[in-house]
């Protein structure tokens, strides 16, 4: 779904209904709006399996707590993120509190990267980088949007305005061009 008036009057729409019940609208909901969250998920934690725990939290509230949506407060979508957003903020002060409580002592095994790792990391994500600007921009920008900002194919065909299978043809050209550039 974009931000246009009616694509958030639909997630309205799909939201009340989900209120009264209506397990396939919470599925559509859940497909509509999923990617874009599971995306501001993932930056904000920086993890996969965090951002998926806060999204996974995050719907099973949604499905307990529909009744509680008012549109005239606002859209479905503000309401989803704000959701996520209290999970999330949770989340991330249940990581800081049990941080704080387990420090190692002395004794400990340092789990952390040494130096080299480190710098064989940065190495490894500057080539990326660099081989990623080589691709053309029609082929870069899907591969962006589909593996950093975690949205579907169909929602880049969508926002791109171009055919499904044009951008699955370019995203699958994009990844073999970026296989023959990256070292092993």
């Amino acid at each position: 779904m974009d931000d246009t008036p009616s694509d958030l009057e639909a997630g309205n729409a799909l939201m009340l209904a989900c209120a009264g019940g209506d397990r396939q609208a919470f599925h559509q909901l859940y497909l509509n709006e999923a990617p874009r969250m599971l995306a501001f998920a993932r930056r904000f934690t920086g993890e996969v399996a965090s951002a998926e725990d806060a999204l996974q939290d995050t719907f099973v509230q949604v499905w307990k707590n529909a009744n509680r949506f008012c549109r005239e407060k606002g859209s479905a979508r503000a309401w989803l993120f704000g959701v996520l957003r209290y999970r999330l903020l949770n989340q991330q002060r249940r990581i800081s509190r049990d941080e704080v409580a387990d420090l190692p002592g002395e004794d400990w095994p340092d789990s952390g990267l040494s130096p080299e790792q480190c710098s064989l990391a940065a190495s490894d994500r500057k080539i990326m980088i660099a081989c990623i600007k080589t691709l053309k921009i029609e082929r870069r920008r899907p591969i962006l949007m589909a593996y950093y900002m975690g949205f579907s194919y169909e929602q880049i065909a969508d926002t791109l305005s171009v055919p499904l299978g044009t951008i699955k043809s370019r995203i699958r050209s994009g990844l073999k061009s970026l296989q023959t550039l990256l070292p092993l």
